[in-house]
């Protein structure tokens, strides 16, 4: 009994920890962030970043703006 308690706290702590980590975020799409190519909208789908397009242009989330820095440019 004792191994299975042990076991169900690992798998919630797991999915606790995997959870905090995830970004929500809020801001509206106002920030430009290029032309609404295949290569840029890849590199924002991999690393979860929302994005909308509008005539023909990438708009992200202002809080998006440091992330997509990071792994897009």
């Amino acid at each position: 009994m004792k191994k299975k308690t042990g076991s169900i706290l690992c798998v919630l702590f797991t999915v606790l920890l995997l959870s905090a980590c995830q970004k929500n975020y809020s801001g509206s799409f106002s920030v430009e962030w290029g032309l609404a190519n295949e290569e840029n909208q890849e590199r924002l789908k991999e690393n979860d970043i929302p994005y909308k397009i509008e005539s023909g242009k990438i708009y992200i989330p202002e809080d998006a703006i440091d992330d997509a820095t990071k792994c897009c440019s």
